[in-house]
């Protein structure tokens, strides 16, 4: 998913994209939402500089419900993949296909 968010042109995709082969997840969410947070090795991976802590989003809609993504970004490193929701918690992620990334910036 990550990945997918990624591929749209936005000022630090590259670096981030590049940072993914350094990141690891550290964390979900206790309330049982998709939403996870990153931990980058910041000696093997450089910060990218991006206008934006949030700089690319996603809506998720499948008819009765409303969500989306977004990507957060702490000092130059992917931080978070943010999964909110209005109503029931979004559990499980839609195909990355799916999701139109959106950059904020």
């Amino acid at each position: 998913m990550i990945e997918r968010l990624l591929s749209s042109p936005f000022p630090g995709n590259r670096e981030l994209l590049a940072q993914l082969a350094h990141t690891a997840v550290v964390e979900g969410c206790r309330c049982g939402c998709a939403t996870v947070n990153l931990s980058v090795d910041r000696v093997q991976a450089a910060p990218a500089a991006v206008i934006s802590d949030a700089p690319v989003s996603a809506d998720i809609c499948d008819g009765d419900t409303w969500a989306g993504l977004v990507l957060l970004v702490d000092d130059g490193y992917l931080a978070c993949l943010e999964v909110y929701s209005i109503g029931e918690p979004v559990r499980r992620l839609p195909p990355p296909h799916t999701v139109r990334p959106r950059p904020t910036g």
